[in-house]
C-alpha cells in the first residue's frame, strides 16, 4: 500500500515473524534468513527504501531475526525505530548532536521476534525513549514498544516515553502530501527534546 505501513497488523498474527529492514545490506541478509526459517515471515519493504543505495557483499551472509542493531551510540536518550524511520532517526540524531544531545539509535530490524533486551538496556542507560515508525499512531506497534518499555524500565525513566509516527488518516497519494503525512527528522528531534 502506497505510503502506508502495515507491519502492526502482521505483528498481531501469532507465529508470524515480521521483518522490516532499513537498508540494502540488512534487506539481503534478512531475506536469506526469512527463507531459512520454519515460521511464516512477512517481509515488509518500505517503498521509500527502493532508491536507497548501499554496500551489499556478494558473499552469503545472514542477519539473525530478533537481534537489534545499535546504529548510533549515545547516553542522553534512546530512539527505537525500524524500516525507513531509521534514516530519519539518524538525521535527527545528527541535528541533536550539533546541539550537544547524544542520542542512541536502535534499529530493531524485526518486530517479531523483537529484541527487548537491547531496547531495555539502552533505555536503562539513557533514561529517555522515543519510539519512531511510519505507522499511524493509533493502534500501531509503537504503542506496544512504549508499553513494554514503561512496564520493564519504569524506575529508570526520567521522562515519559513518546512515540512519533505518521499522521492519523488515510495515506495520501500526492508526493507533497506524503511528505507532510510521514514523520520527519524534525518531528523526531522535537520529541527527543521534549523528553530532556
Amino acid at each position: 500500500q502506497h505510503s502506508q505501513s502495515l507491519e502492526s497488523m502482521f505483528a498481531h498474527i501469532p507465529g508470524t515473524y515480521v521483518a522490516y529492514p532499513s537498508n540494502p545490506y540488512d534487506a539481503k541478509g534478512m531475506i536469506k534468513t526469512a527463507v531459512r526459517t520454519n515460521n511464516p515471515v512477512v517481509f515488509v519493504e518500505g517503498q521509500l527504501l527502493y532508491n536507497v543505495k548501499g554496500v551489499v557483499p556478494q558473499e552469503e551472509y545472514l542477519i539473525p531475526f530478533g537481534e537489534a542493531n545499535i546504529v548510533r551510540s549515545g547516553d542522553d536518550a534512546t530512539i527505537v525505530c525500524w524500516g525507513p524511520a531509521v534514516t530519519d532517526a539518524e538525521k535527527a540524531a545528527e541535528k541533536l548532536a550539533a546541539e550537544g544531545v547524544n542520542v542512541e539509535v536502535i534499529d530493531v530490524r524485526t518486530l517479531v521476534p523483537f529484541d527487548w533486551e537491547a531496547v531495555f538496556a539502552s533505555v536503562r542507560k539513557t533514561g529517555r525513549c522515543v519510539v519512531v515508525s511510519q505507522c499511524v499512531d493509533i493502534g500501531s506497534f509503537t504503542g506496544e514498544v512504549v508499553s513494554q518499555v514503561v512496564a520493564n524500565c519504569f524506575d529508570d525513566l526520567d521522562a515519559p516515553v513518546l512515540k512519533v509516527g505518521a499522521k492519523n488518516g488515510i495515506a495520501p497519494q500526492a508526493v507533497t502530501l506524503e511528505k507532510v503525512f510521514l514523520p520527519t527528522a524534525d518531528d523526531i528531534a522535537a520529541a527527543v527534546k521534549a523528553t530532556l
